[in-house]
């Protein structure tokens, strides 16, 4: 491991921390969490049905805490499961025409602080801090990159 100031380093974590909190709004009454929004919003834009397994990729979530959201959404009813005729056990997820209607009352609420940002940074501060918060996602899921 490098010998950085771990003092200093435990700055950067809490500002990295205190970003990710920040544009992360609280629910709206009865809706759907950060992360419940943002699984129905991976289901949505992906070009192929997902899987439980894909999301854990995708989201950096344990499966168990996939296999709970999933279950929520599930319970109301904003996502369907479509198993597979050759293997009962795997299926893929679908969002129904009600967690359609809930991602469309959400999003402002959630995207609210990121438009925000967009707007105070300017059009080509924000895509350079998106490019790096990209780049170090990738560095990060990277297990062979983190020693």
């Amino acid at each position: 491991m490098e010998n950085f100031d771990w003092i200093e380093m435990m700055e950067y974590m809490q500002e990295i921390r205190l970003f990710s909190s920040l544009h992360i709004r609280g629910k709206r009454n009865g809706a759907t969490s950060p992360q419940e929004v943002d699984v129905l919003s991976r289901i949505v834009l992906s070009d192929v049905p997902l899987t439980p397994m894909d999301l854990t990729a995708l989201t950096g979530l344990s499966k168990s805490a996939v296999s709970r959201l999933v279950e929520h959404l599930e319970n109301k009813e904003f996502l369907v499961k479509q198993y597979k005729e050759t293997d009962k056990r795997s299926y893929t997820l679908h969002i129904t025409e009600e967690g359609n209607r809930e991602l469309l009352q959400t999003y402002e609420h959630y995207l609210k602080p990121i438009y925000h940002l967009r707007r105070t940074l300017g059009e080509e501060r924000f895509e350079s801090l998106l490019t790096q918060i990209k780049e170090a996602n990738a560095m990060l899921q990277n297990k062979e990159g983190i020693k």
